[in-house]
């Protein structure tokens, strides 16, 4: 199995940081993948840099908020009402700034005309670089996630008190983990 293209860190630093043997491969990249995918849900982004050609709305602003962030290349940006987006729509790159962290392209003068599709933009979107905290934290989550599903404790924690056991369910998530993923959440800088 290969990890998919939401993969917030690879194989070979699980297996590093968690003493995974070749055997388990498979295994620990299916977590990656879910463990990834759930920080991207819980952020409400996709965190990871992948190339993007969109399509989006002038809002009469000097500012376009891209969807995703933070911005790690600009290839072209073009303004086009008619939506052909031909060659001698596209904006020269001294025509605007990139607020890379922001997530935001701003013109230095005019703006992003009000439309529906009318401007394209095509760059590259994400994370190139997985901040330490976050894929520290998705490996904190595949590791506790390997050791629930070994020990057939999923869903559930047992706490021993007096000798006497005690199971309730668990939300699935270390706190830790759900913390850094929520701090991810709209995080503009």
């Amino acid at each position: 199995m290969a990890l998919g293209v939401n993969a917030l860190t690879t194989w070979e630093r699980a297996k590093a940081c968690l003493s995974f043997s070749d055997d388990q491969k498979d295994a620990v990249e299916f977590l990656i993948d879910a463990v990834s995918s759930t920080a991207n849900r819980i952020s409400s982004r996709k965190l990871k840099a992948r190339a993007y050609d969109l399509q989006l709305d002038g809002r009469g602003s000097d500012k376009l908020i891209m969807p995703e962030f933070p911005i790690a290349s600009i290839t072209s940006i073009s303004i086009d009402s008619t939506r052909a987006f031909t060659e001698d729509t596209a904006l020269d790159s001294s025509e605007y700034r990139i607020l890379p962290n922001e997530g935001i392209i701003q013109l230095y003068s005019g703006i992003f005309p009000n439309g529906i599709g009318n401007i394209k933009a095509v760059g590259v979107l994400g994370y190139t670089t997985i901040p330490e905290d976050l894929e520290f934290a998705v490996i904190e989550c595949v590791g506790y996630n390997r050791r629930r599903l070994e020990s057939g404790t999923t869903g559930m924690r047992q706490v021993s008190a007096d000798g006497s056991v005690t199971s309730q369910y668990e939300l699935g998530l270390p706190l830790s983990v759900r913390e850094v993923f929520e701090s991810y959440r709209g995080q503009r800088i």
